[in-house]
C-alpha cells in the first residue's frame, strides 16, 4: 500500500467512531515526514472540495452531472469508500447557504465553518483562505467584485491578484481592500477587528467612513473598534504563527496569555482568583493542546493544573499537603 493510500485510510478512520482508540498508532504512523505531509495534502484537497462543494456553483454542478455518472472501476472502490466515509465526519463542520440572483448573475453570501484548525480552502478565483479553529466566512463572488465577509474567529487571505475585480473583506465595523496581497483578519470581543498586512498594500476603511481608509504597508497592523479606524503599529511576529497551530508570548502578562489562548482553545483555561498577580510568561505552546499548556504555565510559576468538573483547566495555587508531598 502506497503513502498516499495509507493516507486516505488513516484520514478516514480518524473521522470515524474508532479514532479515539486508533490515534496512538496514528500518531506512530504521522511520525515519518513523508506520512505527514501525505496526510495534510488529504486534510487539504478536502477541505478546499467540501467548501467548494457547499457553494451554490458546486452544488449546481454535482445535480448536473448526476444522470452522466461514470461507474468507479473495481480498483478504485476502496479509495472511493474510504473518502465516503470522511465525507460523513467532515460534512458536519461545514455549513453553506445561498442562492444565485438570476437579475445580478451574482451568487448570494454563502457560508463555511470550520471545526479543525487551521485549515486552508482555494477559492473559485485562486485566492487561498486559511481559516483558524471556529472562524466562519461569507463568500459572495460576481463579476464586478470578490466580496467576503468574516463572522467569526480569523483568517489569513493570500489573495489572487485581479486587476478586474477588488478582492472586499468586511469584518466588524470595517473592510479591507486588496488586489493581490497577503493579510490576516481578525475578529475581536465587542465587534472589533484586527487587521495584520503580511506582503503586499491593503487600503482598511471604517464602514461609518465611506471610502476614506488607511493604507497600510507590509509589517503594519490596524485596529477598528466602534466604526472607528485607529492607528497603524507594528506587527507583533508571534502573533503570526497562529496557522501553524502555534501561539508565541514574551513576557505577556498571565491573564492576557490565558485569554489569547483561550480564543481557540478546546477547553478553556482559568486561572483562580487566589493566584497573586504580574506573572509574566515567555514561549512558544500548540494551541490545540491545551493540558501542555497549563501544565507548562503551572510548573513555571510553581502552580498546579486541576481539571474541574465544568471541563475547566485551571491553574490554583498549591496546597500545604501537595507541598509536602513534593518535599
Amino acid at each position: 500500500m502506497s503513502i498516499e493510500q495509507e493516507a486516505a485510510d488513516w484520514f478516514a478512520r480518524m473521522r470515524g467512531p474508532d479514532a479515539d482508540s486508533s490515534r496512538a498508532d496514528f500518531e506512530a504512523w504521522r511520525r515519518d515526514p513523508a506520512c505527514a505531509q501525505a496526510y495534510e495534502d488529504k486534510q487539504r484537497a478536502w477541505d478546499t472540495t467540501m467548501f467548494l462543494a457547499n457553494t451554490v456553483t458546486g452544488k449546481r454542478r454535482s445535480l448536473e452531472g448526476l444522470g452522466r455518472r461514470k461507474i468507479i472501476p473495481p480498483g478504485w472502490t476502496w479509495a472511493a469508500a474510504a473518502f465516503l466515509a470522511v465525507g460523513v465526519g467532515a460534512m458536519l463542520a461545514f455549513k453553506g447557504a445561498g442562492g444565485f440572483d438570476a437579475q445580478s448573475g451574482s451568487h448570494r453570501l454563502e457560508s463555511a465553518a470550520m471545526d479543525e484548525a487551521p485549515r486552508t480552502v482555494t477559492l473559485p478565483d485562486g485566492s487561498n483562505v486559511t481559516l483558524d479553529r471556529g472562524a466562519r466566512l461569507q463568500v459572495a463572488f460576481d463579476e464586478g467584485e470578490r466580496r467576503l465577509r468574516l463572522l467569526a474567529g480569523r483568517a489569513r487571505f493570500a489573495v489572487a491578484h485581479e486587476k478586474r475585480r477588488p478582492f472586499l473583506v468586511e469584518a466588524g465595523g470595517g473592510s479591507v481592500v486588496a488586489h493581490g496581497t497577503l493579510f490576516d483578519v481578525a475578529l475581536l470581543p465587542g465587534a472589533a477587528a484586527d487587521v495584520s498586512l503580511l506582503e503586499g498594500a491593503v487600503e482598511v476603511r471604517s464602514l461609518h467612513a465611506g471610502r476614506h481608509g488607511v493604507d497600510l504597508k507590509a509589517g503594519e497592523r490596524i485596529s477598528i473598534a466602534g466604526g472607528t479606524l485607529g492607528s497603524p503599529r507594528a506587527i507583533i511576529p508571534a502573533a503570526l504563527q497562529w496557522p501553524r497551530d502555534m501561539i508565541e508570548f514574551e513576557g505577556l502578562d498571565l491573564v492576557d496569555a490565558v485569554a489569547a489562548f483561550n480564543r481557540t482553545s478546546p477547553t478553556p483555561v482559568v486561572i483562580d482568583g487566589a493566584v497573586p498577580p504580574g506573572m509574566k510568561i515567555t514561549g512558544s505552546f500548540r494551541r490545540s493542546d491545551p493540558e501542555a499548556f497549563a501544565r507548562q504555565a503551572a510548573q513555571t510559576f510553581g502552580l498546579v493544573a486541576q481539571a474541574r468538573d465544568d471541563g475547566t483547566l485551571a491553574l490554583v495555587l498549591p496546597t500545604p499537603e501537595k507541598n509536602q508531598k513534593r518535599r
